[in-house]
Formats: structure tokens, sequence, C-alpha cells
């Protein structure tokens, strides 16, 4: 097994997030959250990391729509050393407009602020996640990739929730080189609704998330996500971390009897009790992770995990820790 880290992730430095309107506050999306994943895999098992440092481009446009990554590079050349774009008009389509209002054809949303080398970090971190999956495919049975920005809130044409590139489909897309059915399995404490875009019959998507009506992503009474490639399962406010757990589990039953040959692990520790992004409250404790961490471990199949939330950074080390020592012991790492 291998690391794959994105060697320019900490170029990309949010400053404030306005997602709750003024006056902002701290941008919790910090460099800190992967070394701090990193350190706690290095303590359950001290496997080689691969330091990515390429920028991925032809393989974006396999599943992102050509205009959009057009923008985020022009736009990224637009911006200066202390800046930080922001969208200021949302419209369906702004092709006409001067560069700096077609962003708000791209997200609906003020809180992913982009800075002077935030596309760069997000370019290098889809390259880490491609570079794992081609690891995945020729090499090995199971792969970590510390991704950040994340991508399962990055939809074809549509950036949002900290992402920009949907890292999780984007090693998905490259593992359907080799393998004819993958499952991406997101238990993030959100939903990838990017993810949904991007699901499809050798790639359905499944996730166990809170409501996402009443928790980000916030979407609309009229949103309807429900399809024969996407599996939704919601947690209830205040659900315990053994019931959260049982729900892992079913969920990834669910999975292994529509079959497939590998799958991708959206993984986030926002979960964990407290994250200060949950509305709805649940309770899960650092050592959940490793009961978490050998449901997947216990595979048969190819896994490839991909980071994505968490934002308590001075637990993330231990739960990466817990959460690897309980793969590790059913992979027999």
């Amino acid at each position: 097994m291998k690391y794959f880290y994105p060697k320019y992730q900490a170029l990309h430095r949010p400053k404030i997030d306005l997602s709750d309107g003024l006056p902002g506050c701290e941008h919790l999306e910090i460099a800190q959250r992967v070394d701090e994943v990193l350190k706690g895999l290095k303590l359950a098992h001290d496997a080689e990391v691969v330091y990515v440092d390429t920028l991925a481009n032809k393989e974006l446009r396999e599943i992102h729509a050509e205009d959009y990554v057009d923008f985020l590079l022009e736009i990224s050349k637009e911006i200066s050393e202390n800046e930080e774009y922001i969208p200021s008009i949302f419209r369906n389509d702004l092709s006409k407009s001067p560069l700096r209002f077609r962003g708000g054809m791209y997200s609906s949303e003020i809180g992913t602020p982009i800075g002077k080398n935030s596309i760069k970090s997000a370019l290098n971190s889809a390259s880490a996640s491609i570079e794992a999956a081609k690891y995945l495919c020729s090499n090995s049975k199971s792969a970590f990739v510390l991704t950040r920005p994340p991508g399962h809130h990055a939809g074809i044409k549509r950036y949002g929730g900290y992402c920009f590139f949907n890292n999780a489909y984007l090693s998905a897309n490259e593992m359907l080189k080799t393998y004819s059915k993958i499952a991406v399995l997101d238990i993030d404490y959100h939903i990838g609704d990017g993810s949904i875009e991007f699901a499809s019959s050798k790639a359905p998507y499944y996730s166990l998330n809170a409501n996402a009506k009443t928790n980000y992503p916030y979407l609309g009474n009229d949103f309807n996500y429900e399809s024969k490639n996407v599996k939704i399962v919601n947690f209830e406010n205040k659900t315990s971390a053994d019931e959260y757990v049982a729900m892992v589990s079913s969920l990834l039953d669910e999975a292994k009897k529509d079959g497939f040959e590998a799958l991708v692990l959206s993984l986030g520790f926002d979960t964990l009790a407290n994250d200060a992004y949950q509305d709805d409250k649940i309770y899960v404790k650092v050592e959940n992770f490793r009961e978490i961490g050998a449901l997947f471990g216990s595979l048969n199949e190819d896994i490839l995990i991909v980071f994505e939330g968490g934002y308590e950074t001075k637990k993330l080390k231990l739960c990466a820790k817990e959460f690897m020592n309980g793969f590790s012991s059913k992979k027999g790492l």
C-alpha cells in the first residue's frame, strides 16, 4: 500500500469563509488537515509516501466540462497574490460576460474562494487521485490518496463546498480503464452532491450522510437525486456511534449486493462528534473509526481511499490512525 500526497496542496490558502454571511469567519479548510491525517496513517501503518508534483489536465476533461476547466485556469491567471476571487452575480449563462463575472455560472455559493494558487493545488490533488488509481490498477489491492482541496461537491461544471474537481470520480474514471464496474461509496458527513452528477451504471454512487436539505449543501426541496445509479441513506439528528457504524456496514452490504470489482471510498472524518460543520449531531468517537476501517479492510475487492472532509484538525491524526489500524488489521498490511 502507498499513500499519495499532492505536493502543492498547501498552496491553497483560503482565508475567509463567507458561507454564513458577513463578516465571515476564519476558513477551516487548511493544509494542516492533510498533514495531520498523514501523521495518523503512518502511526498505524508506515507505508511509502508518494509525493505527486504533476498537474492534471487531459483526464479532467474526460469527466468535467471543457468550458468549466478553462474558466478555472483562466481566472487563476487574473487573480493577484493576496486576492480571493468570489463571484458577485449568479446566472445560468454568463458566457458573454467579462471573465470575472463568469464564476457565477459555475458556482452558486460564496464559501469557496479561489486564491492565486488554489487551482494549481486542485489540479495537483486531482493528479494525485489519478496516479493513485493507476497504481491500484497495476500494483496493489489498496491505496490512500490525501486529496486537498477535497472533491465530492464538485460537479461536471460546478465548484463549491471547498471542492473544484471531483477526485473520487477522477479516480473511478481511471479505474474503469481496467475494471468493468467501480462502486463509489461516500461516508463524509455531507452528501457528495457533485458526485451524484457522475454516477453511472459502471460507477454507481452510494452515500451515507446527514439530511442534505437541513445540512450543507442545503439542497432545495425540488432537488431529486434518486436514480438507479444513486443510493442515498440519511442518518438522523442525534445518531449514536453504534447506529452509525451499523449504517456504514449496511450501505457497504448494499453495494456488495449490486456487485463491483473495485471500490472508491470518499472518506470524511467530519462525522466525528462536534466537528465544526455539523448542523444535525452525530456521536461518532475517535475509536469508532477503527471499526469503520475494519469494515473496508475486510473487502476482497481492491479499494482506493480518497480523503474528503474533516475539520477538527487536532483530532484528525487520531481518527486517521484508528481508521488505518482497523483497515490494515483486516488487510494484513
